[in-house]
């Protein structure tokens, strides 16, 4: 049995197809149904159900890919480990972002990171987090940061911190939010929300809905950067995510207050493929991502707390 095999069988059980895994792969579908078949009539199990829709494993099909899974993560830290052995880190790291992370937090990291270990390429990709999962389910990138979620399939996740999600307005507004109030005492809203496809819409929205928050008009805008920038203008208001609003806790361009009566928080998860352990060079850029991160969410609620008591 070859390692070949193996990631040929991952790809269809996990793509659901043998036409989307050879695009995966970069293989002919021709291929890959060869290698498949080669592994069922050498072992005398059917792995797949093959129909007009694609495929579905059987019994066996799903009891072998557990272990072709851990194979394949057993294989790639064996490679890992003779990389690891060369005196520096070298290599390349896709890495994928959601705007909360690109506009306080990535550049230290990358600036830090740069400095420890010249020799690694870092590539960042900044999407929203439906995407980015996709691009890690399909090898594209190493890991991605997002919301926390459920990860199932090919996607194994590890939570890296909790944020406070914060309203935010312009830096005079007519009737400035307080801690103490409520989102229904300020009501009703016109508030900026993200596109349906973005998994913060609901979130926001059922936060909204349920503490009885009345809305006067809604703008529907999937730029975090555009979103930022019509409330620095305008009375227009936006819930966004604490680590976002680190540039503008001086107060000067808007006005941002953490969400407490009640309570609304963000939990932050890093996925990747569970067939593939992430390269001692990713590992590296990931504990540098993690320790700024750790440090904006130290510094965010002291900042936030300082500042309400001045108000």
């Amino acid at each position: 049995m070859k390692l070949q095999q193996l990631r040929f069988f991952v790809a269809v059980y996990e793509d659901g197809s043998f036409s989307a895994a050879a695009e995966r792969m970069n293989a002919t579908q021709s291929g890959l149904s060869t290698h498949v078949s080669h592994l069922e009539k050498r072992y005398g199990v059917s792995l797949f159900t093959r129909s007009s829709a694609g495929v579905t494993p059987t019994e066996a099909g799903r009891l072998f890919y557990r272990e072709a899974v851990a194979v394949l993560a057993a294989s790639a830290r064996a490679e890992d480990r003779l990389v690891g052995l060369s005196k520096s880190l070298v290599g390349d790291v896709r890495v994928g972002l959601m705007p909360t992370f690109t506009r306080a937090v990535l550049a230290p990291a990358l600036l830090r990171f740069s400095a420890e270990h010249p020799d690694v390429r870092v590539s960042v990709s900044e999407a929203y987090s439906g995407a980015l999962g996709t691009e890690v389910a399909e090898g594209r990138l190493d890991f991605a940061v997002v919301p926390a979620f459920d990860t199932a399939g090919s996607l194994s996740g590890v939570p890296i911190g909790r944020d406070h999600e914060c309203l935010v307005q312009c830096a005079a507004p007519a009737r400035p939010y307080r801690q103490d109030m409520t989102l229904r005492e300020l009501g009703p809203l016109k508030i900026v929300l993200p596109g349906r496809a973005n998994a913060r819409r609901l979130r926001i929205e059922t936060y909204l809905s349920v503490n009885g928050v009345e809305i006067a008009e809604m703008m529907e805008l999937d730029s975090m950067h555009g979103t930022l920038d019509i409330i620095g203008r305008s009375d227009w208001v936006g819930i966004l995510p604490g680590i976002l609003c680190l540039p503008d806790l001086d107060g000067s361009r808007r006005r941002v207050t953490p969400l407490t009566a009640p309570e609304f928080d963000v939990t932050y998860i890093r996925i990747t493929r569970r067939a593939r352990p992430l390269t001692p060079a990713a590992e590296a850029f990931a504990a540098v991502l993690q320790a700024e991160l750790d440090a904006a969410l130290e510094v965010l609620p002291e900042s936030l707390r300082a500042d309400a008591a001045q108000r």
